[in-house]
């Protein structure tokens, strides 16, 4: 039987900015179920740097210009509009923060109009949560590839069947990441691991490693054809993309887009963040983000503040995805989803207007200063 959820002592109304969620959620959730949403390989370096890069780089303001008026927020990702330009990332066990777990997050997301990748590893089924959806609403189905090939093969023409319009397939986790936080604490008393029903709940490690031995280690470049056949032609993104050799790739071997990720920081620490890897593109991969309906760039990971996506488009994104923050909006249910997304719209706008345009389409690399970040990337020495 599942054990009473805590409620937020702290009323919605009272939250500003999504820093102010993450503190709520601390100190509503269980020890365990914050664990698991909080925690990051080893000591944790990936994921704060992920958040703090964007400290790095400077907005360049233009005065005087015509801001009157609504701004276009209109993006498109993978041939699939969106209002905002952001989306909500997989991520799993939303059961661990309110009762109807992602049913939440569908809703959310479907009041502003955004899209949604389901985690393979939701707490809700992917039927339910395509029940769920508004009709106008977009829902991607996230995928980690089965040893058991005939697996993925069902799941791919069941999203296809729901209606799903795009396959993220999640590359990045071979193994799974040394989280030392998650696997102190265990798992929470309501853990559901649709993938594994029989799994011994509360044994952290054991599902972890049961989790993992499902996932296939073999995967390569040339599967994604494979995978585009098994969706029924449906869009294929690849997730989990570090390098600009690894983005190139992607476009080579037929992907409609990538998101440039880190997996939260939870799998290499140390590794590169996501605007790092964005301008190793710009650098030495331009055309990649050349056309957002040929080839979508995607940029998911350390975003915080409404700003925070304004300059990745301003470098190149073509969008964002979020995930942790949704996450944590749980607490509050639909309306902490709904809210989480209102507020980095405002955010977006206030933004927006400040820099002197009126469509993310405007933004453009002369609205920001990422001096001080490129001088650390890893661009000319890349083997394309």
């Amino acid at each position: 039987m599942a054990v009473p959820l805590p409620t937020p002592s702290t009323p919605l109304s009272s939250l500003l900015n999504l820093e102010d969620f993450e503190r709520s959620a601390e100190a509503t959730l269980k020890p365990k179920s914050w664990a698991y949403y909080a925690s990051a390989a080893d000591d944790g370096w990936t994921a704060e740097q992920s958040k703090a890069i964007w400290q790095h780089v400077r907005f360049r303001p233009r005065v005087l210009r015509d801001v009157g008026g609504d701004v276009d927020l209109r993006v498109e990702i993978a041939g699939i509009e969106s209002r905002l330009p952001f989306m909500v990332s997989p991520a799993a066990m939303g059961k661990l923060a309110h009762k109807d777990g992602e049913l939440c997050i569908v809703k959310g997301a479907g009041r502003v109009g955004i899209p949604y990748a389901p985690s393979n590893h939701a707490s809700v089924s992917h039927r339910d949560l395509a029940s769920a959806a508004v009709p106008s609403q977009s829902l991607f189905f996230q995928l980690y590839v089965h040893r058991e090939r005939w697996r993925s093969e069902k799941q791919l023409a069941e999203a296809k069947e729901l209606g799903y319009k795009a396959v993220i397939v999640t590359v990045d986790v071979a193994v799974p990441g040394n989280r030392e936080l998650d696997l102190r604490t265990g798992l929470d008393e309501n853990t559901v691991l649709l993938a594994n029903p029989g799994i011994e709940v509360g044994k952290k490690a054991f599902a972890m490693a049961t989790t993992s031995a499902t996932i296939d280690a073999s995967l390569s470049w040339k599967d994604l054809d494979w995978v585009k056949k098994a969706s029924g032609g449906l869009p294929v993104l690849v997730k989990g993309i570090h390098t600009v050799e690894d983005a190139v790739l992607a476009e080579q071997y037929g992907a409609s887009g990538i998101f440039l990720s880190n997996h939260g920081g939870r799998q290499v620490n140390t590794a590169s963040t996501p605007l790092e890897v964005l301008l190793e593109i710009r650098q030495s991969a331009p055309h990649l983000l050349a056309s957002p309906s040929r080839f979508t760039v995607i940029l998911d990971g350390g975003l915080r503040r409404g700003t925070d996506i304004v300059k990745a488009l301003c470098l190149g994104a073509h969008a964002c995805s979020l995930g942790r923050p949704f996450m944590y909006s749980l607490v509050y249910g639909e309306d902490g989803v709904e809210k989480v997304a209102r507020v980095l719209e405002e955010e977006v706008v206030r933004c927006c207007k400040l820099l002197g345009v009126r469509s993310v389409k405007e933004l453009r690399p002369q609205y920001v200063n990422a001096r001080r970040v490129e001088r650390a990337v890893f661009g000319s020495e890349a083997r394309l």
